[in-house]
């Protein structure tokens, strides 16, 4: 059985707003979410961790590092390593 996620879980799971959430899963970007307790207009999403692996898969893969970040980086590891 799948665990659930809250939109604010998700959000700092993945560095968003939990509205950008909200407005991901009424978009579709997150397929198995659903809304609980029924489609009240105050029910919550509850977004699947499979759903949310996948989004934080895709995230890692396309953010690259700011070459500024990636400098400080290199120069923090050779400051240890000296």
């Amino acid at each position: 059985m799948s665990s659930y996620f809250t939109p604010v879980d998700v959000a700092s799971l993945l560095g968003f707003t939990p509205k950008t959430i909200r407005q991901w899963c009424t978009r579709g970007k997150f397929p198995g979410a659903r809304k609980f307790p029924d489609s009240a207009p105050r029910s919550e999403w509850r977004i699947p961790s499979g759903d949310v692996e996948a989004m934080k898969r895709r995230h890692a893969a396309s953010t690259p590092i700011p070459r500024d970040r990636l400098e400080q980086l290199m120069d923090a590891a050779m400051a240890k390593s000296a």
